[in-house]
């Protein structure tokens, strides 16, 4: 009974960098690797301490009188919420009185509404101090996509407006299916 030799164990030649082997060149993608995000353009700090950051369009009047606008809306929106919730509340207590399916339905429905009414404006409420923060840090009126200023008349109409209106449109553009 003769021993069968053992096989040298095969190595893989080496193929370098590439899997194509070597001295190919590397290949672009077919499809590329995910969105493009635009360029932000950053305006010089005029503070001269050299640092680079976006910095608002608009002068410290113009800054004024968008924060007056955004206090007033908020004092209104705190009311809104408070006399909402208070409702919702109200429905809540007075429910326990009622027999009958139909207006337990209709109490559940009414509390639900201005429960959900209440948190839209809250969340309208948010909005509008990070757009007071803007303000303060001098950020206010430019796109969080592009970095490029919000037009004014867009600001006039929606002073909490994040975003310029092409680039409002590109992100609804996109979360269509």
């Amino acid at each position: 009974m003769r021993k069968k030799a053992a096989a040298a164990p095969r190595v893989m030649p080496d193929l370098g960098n590439s899997l194509l082997g070597p001295g190919s060149k590397p290949r672009k993608p077919l499809i590329p690797s995910g969105p493009k995000a635009a360029k932000v353009n950053t305006i010089i700090d005029e503070d001269g301490d050299g640092a680079r950051r976006k910095k608002t369009p608009f002068n410290k009047r113009q800054l004024d009188k968008f924060r007056t606008v955004l206090l007033q809306k908020r004092a209104a929106l705190i009311g809104d919420v408070s006399q909402l919730e208070g409702e919702a509340l109200q429905s809540q207590e007075g429910s326990v009185t009622t027999n009958h399916i139909a207006e337990q339905g209709s109490d559940n429905y009414d509390q639900s509404l201005s429960l959900d009414l209440a948190a839209a404006d809250r969340k309208l409420i948010k909005e509008i101090d990070d757009a007071l923060a803007k303000i303060a840090d001098r950020t206010y009126g430019l796109c969080e996509l592009t970095g490029k200023p919000i037009r004014p008349e867009r600001l006039e109409e929606l002073p909490w407006a994040r975003y310029s209106i092409d680039a409002a449109r590109e992100l609804e553009r996109r979360s269509m299916p």
